[in-house]
This record gives structure tokens, sequence and C-alpha cells, in this order.
């Protein structure tokens, strides 16, 4: 029978009626490398916050060298060793390295900082003075340095969730090689989160699967399980189109040509080198994992981003170098991806989130006229079948739901050319999801060119006519929705391009 240093059983957690965690099981071999894969929403980062304590389960046990815990809060995780490297860096940008790495009370390496720092910082092939402030170092360093933070602190379970994001290629080769170096010398037992197969062959020894939640394959061999069987696993299968795409499309309605854009913060080139081209009547999808540079082309194309390179023509006209207003005259609309914040106004009436795009229809003279929007509410609530409680009552009220249909109406409504759609569905029931589809299939058969970004494959084939899939910035492969499959299309999102 195996030992385990760390076990997770039959753990359940929930946010209000979402059910993030179902009967998870999961469980550690001292001094092995762990994959933890699945979609994003699939559970992962819910987990490893229970196991490090930020979140409390509401069913389930955890053993710690076969130890049950009564309960676990981030200081007593530390204790027990687990230590975690989140997604956004939890440095103190004004401090130095060495204040970073010794500020924790359960700093192991006070009185012989040099002698550790000089040891890990050649295992991280970092070479860079300790001295040296946080806000001075590359995003590469700077997750080096998280990482460096557990090994202060003693914590013998790394858990590191989605560490490569913010690394080139070349620095991902290099984790992986100071990743295995850890577990053999130190024997630290890791846990590394991810969505990459790529990643997830190179790195560990075994790796579990969840989906929607639920933990769907348990400490399987990485090396004898293959691309495909991970894809179908985090996946699952996928449901035929229903939608008739035998619609005739019309001429180029968007065109965007070698658009590449730097974060100048981080000075991170988040996208390279993207065109694509959209026709009247047709649908692009745009498939790939959150962070791969969706956001900000969705921000570019829409004007709401305007400082990069490259081109964009709404009707063979240069945009380039317009913003939102003069591409909203071009009759092009945007739906975001945060519906409420960037979307829609919180705090804000639905009535006034109602004419925020074309309050000009509602003037009287240089002021609104309450009659005209009034009048203009109850058209989109009608047309789109919104509920409402109440014009004045704020937008919060709302559900998901009908948030959405408030913001896709005011955004459709005037029978836009082009619609940039992004995650239009995320987090809806079933019925809020069919009721945003038929619009989208709508306006595609009145004319309009749509640009639809969606972490969900299931709504990327029922809907596309084309599909382009991002991966670090890139358009890595192009399908027509009659040759992809979820094999072709999973594997591409992983970085995985034959």
């Amino acid at each position: 029978m195996k030992k385990y240093i760390l076990e997770a059983k039959n753990i359940s957690k929930s946010f209000g009626n979402v059910k993030a965690l179902e009967d998870v099981n999961f469980y550690l071999q001292k001094g092995k490398i762990h994959g933890l894969l699945g979609e994003n929403g699939a559970g992962k980062s819910s987990l490893m916050n229970i196991l490090s304590g930020i979140y409390q389960p509401e069913k389930g046990s955890i053993y710690i060298n076969d130890i049950k815990q009564k309960s676990l809060d981030p200081e007593s995780a530390s204790e027990l060793g687990i230590g975690m490297v989140h997604q956004e860096f939890r440095l103190i940008e004004s401090f130095s390295i060495q204040d970073n790495l010794t500020l924790s009370k359960a700093n192991i390496y006070q009185d012989n900082f040099k002698e550790a720092y000089d040891k890990y910082s050649e295992i991280f092939s970092l070479s860079v003075n300790p001295e040296k402030k946080i806000v001075q170092l590359s995003v590469g360093e700077k997750q080096k340095i998280e990482i460096m933070k557990l090994i202060f602190k003693n914590s013998n379970i790394m858990l590191l969730d989605e560490p490569t994001a913010v690394l080139t290629p070349q620095e991902t080769d290099q984790l992986r090689i100071s990743l295995e170096r850890l577990s053999d010398e130190d024997e630290k037992t890791i846990v590394l989160i991810s969505h990459k197969l790529r990643e997830i062959r190179d790195f560990t020894e075994k790796v579990f699967v969840m989906k929607n939640g639920k933990m769907v394959a348990e400490d399987l061999s990485t090396v004898d399980v293959t691309d495909d069987d991970l894809v179908e696993l985090m996946m699952g299968s996928m449901q035929k189109s229903i939608i008739d795409k035998s619609n005739k499309t019309g001429d180029t309605k968007l065109s965007v040509e070698s658009i590449e854009y730097i974060d100048r913060v981080s000075n991170y080139k988040i996208l390279e080198d993207i065109s694509l081209e959209i026709k009247a009547g047709e649908i692009l999808g745009i498939a790939g994992v959150s962070g791969n540079g969706q956001v900000e082309l969705a921000n570019i194309i829409s004007g709401v981003e305007i400082d990069y390179s490259g081109k964009i023509f709404i009707n063979n006209k240069d945009v380039s170098r317009k913003g939102v207003k003069s591409r909203k005259k071009l009759n092009l609309s945007y739906i975001p991806e945060n519906r409420l914040g960037v979307g829609l106004a919180p705090g804000v009436s639905v009535l006034d989130n109602s004419i925020v795009r074309d309050y000009f229809k509602t003037r009287l003279g240089p002021h609104l006229s309450r009659s005209k929007t009034e009048t203009y509410l109850e058209s989109l609530i009608k047309k789109f079948s919104i509920k409402a409680p109440d014009s004045k009552a704020e937008i919060s009220t709302l559900s998901g739901g009908n948030m959405q249909k408030l913001l896709m109406g005011r955004e459709l409504v005037s029978n836009p050319e082009v619609i940039i759609a992004s995650q239009p569905t995320r987090g809806l029931d079933v019925n809020a999801v069919e009721a945003i589809h038929t619009l989208l299939v709508d306006q595609r058969d009145k004319g309009s060119a749509i640009l639809l970004i969606s972490e969900d494959l299931d709504e990327l084939f029922k809907l596309s006519n084309r599909l382009h899939v991002m991966y670090e910035g890139k358009i890595v492969k192009s399908f027509d929705i009659d040759n992809a499959d979820i094999n072709n299309v999973g594997l591409a999102m992983a970085g995985v391009i034959e």
C-alpha cells in the first residue's frame, strides 16, 4: 500500500449555487511532481485553496502524513509545510529580494541567508543581487522568487498554480529542470496546476484530471497516458451542432492585419502577428484557454486599447488609430467578457445602463427625456425577453442571464455590422445560454460579422463557421468547422501543434 504525504478525501465546496468541488479525492507521494489538469473553472484552484487553508471545505477530510487535520487555515497549513504560489504575484514590490524571502516568521534561513540564496539561485538560474528591489525584476524573475519563498518557509508540499503562464519557453524549460532538482535533491512534493498538455507531460510523473468540479481521473502515470486521452478526460465529448449554417455570407466586414501588442509594464509581448477577417453572415470563433491574449485582442478591435501595431479595417475603412466612438459610428458593437464592471456599470440603475450606447436617441434638447428613456428600455425588455423588477433598480439586482441579455440587447438593437462577443454565456444557466445563442444567430442571419471569443468548445462548435485557436498570443491553428473535432482543437489549445 502506497504511503501518501497528503490525502484529501471526498472534498466538496460550493459558492452560492455553484458547486466548485464535488466529492474530490486527491493524494500526493513524497518527492514526486504531480500534475493537476483541467479547463478553466474545472475546480483546480479551488482545491488548492482548500489544501492551503484559504477556503474551508463543506465536506471531506484532509490527512497530512496519515494524521487527520481538524481544520486548516493559511497559518496552520504553512506550519504543516504546505505552500502555494498563486497566479497573481504576492510580493512586496518596494522590498528587496532578501526582505521578501525572509519576511515570514517561518523562514528557516534567517541565519545563513547567503548560503541558502546562493544554492537556490543556482538551482533557479537566478543571477540577481538579493538587495535588488522586486519592482526592478522581470516577470520571470518574480516568478522564481515566488517559488523560492516557499523553500525559505520550509514548504515541503509546493502547490504551483499555473506557474508558467508568465514565462517564456526558455524560462519554462529552466523551471522544469529546477523543479526536478527540488524533488530529487530536497524531496519536495510538487503539484503543477496547468491546462497545457505539453507541460504536464514534460514536468510530471503522476497526473490528476478535473472537469466541472469533479476528479475524473486519479493518479495516472504520465508516461502511460496519451494526449488524446487527457483531452477527452478534460473536455469530454462534443455535441453535434444543431445550428443551420447554410446561410449565405457576403463581403468582408472586419479585417485585422498583423496586430502586435506589448504590455508596457512588463514589456511582455501579449499578441504577435494576429491577422483575421470575417465576412457578413459569418461567425468566426476564437478558441483558447483564458490568458492567451483574447481579452487584449477584443479590446484592440473594439477601440478600447489603441497602443498597438498593425491595422484594423471595418467595411474597408481604416480605423487603426480611431477610438471606441469612431468604431461605434461604423456600427461595431462590443460585448466584453466582464459584463458587470466593463459592459454594465454596477451601482447604476437598469434604465441608465440600458441607454449607455444610444443615449442620444433619448435626448430632449440638451437633456435626457425620461419618457423616451423609459420607452427605449421597454422596447429592449420586450424584444430581448429581459426580466427586470423595476427600471430604477440597480443593475446588480438582475440575474446573470438577464444582465447579459440587457447588455446584448443594448448592443444588438441597432443591428450592428460587426460584433465582438467575448465569453457571452460564461456563468449562465442552460436557458440563458440558449437565449444568447439565438440572439447571435439572429444577428448572423441579418448579415452581421461576428467574432466569438469563448473558452466553451461546445459553444464554439455549435455557433462558428470557422475556428482560430490562440495560444500564447498567436493564432496557432485554423479550422473550417467541418474539419474540426474535439481532439485537434483541444490539442492546439494546449499548445500541441502537429
